[in-house]
């Protein structure tokens, strides 16, 4: 042995506080990555996706290993997939819509556009996404942060609630 190299992509500061401030606000967050479970399951933990006993982490095989019943049940719990493909997100966002869950789904790549399109809100990032993955959105994130998410949902509700007082 001659040597050991590791190298990690810190996370974002403000995403934990930002994942943590959906949950305050009655918003179920669920991270669908490509990356290997291991990773998957870190990273979920060091921003508190991972923080009930009860929250599941699964890779694409045991998703699609699932029947669309047997995966409605585990959705409430489901917080982690990873190794996903594609589809994993298109199927995510359709259960979720049938069990009449609003659903905000955020991508960057040609391969998110179903899923961004099927969803309630898409959410594209503005400086990595494709245009594929803009034009299936129906927000485009100029910054790519998960912390301008939040600030959108506060103003949006905000909106709402004012509309909602003068009516």
């Amino acid at each position: 042995f001659d040597g050991w190299v590791g190298i990690r992509d810190p996370l974002r500061e403000d995403v934990r506080d930002a994942v943590l401030q959906c949950r305050a606000a009655g918003i179920e967050v669920k991270m669908i990555t490509g990356d290997t479970i291991e990773t998957a399951r870190a990273i979920g933990r060091e921003i508190g996706l991972l923080d009930h006993p009860a929250a599941i982490a699964m890779t694409h095989d045991e998703f699609e290993a699932l029947t669309d019943d047997e995966l409605s049940a585990k959705l409430p719990n489901l917080r982690i997939l990873a190794r996903a493909k594609p589809l994993d997100k298109y199927r995510i966002v359709r259960l979720l819509q049938a069990q009449n869950h609003v659903v905000a789904m955020t991508g960057d790549g040609t391969n998110d556009a179903p899923a961004l399109k099927k969803a309630d809100v898409g959410l594209a990032m503005g400086i990595s996404g494709t245009e594929v993955a803009k034009e299936a959105s129906k927000i485009v994130l100029l910054d790519d942060a998960f912390s301008t998410i939040v600030r959108g949902v506060q103003w949006g509700r905000a909106l709402y609630e004012n509309i909602q007082r003068f009516i």
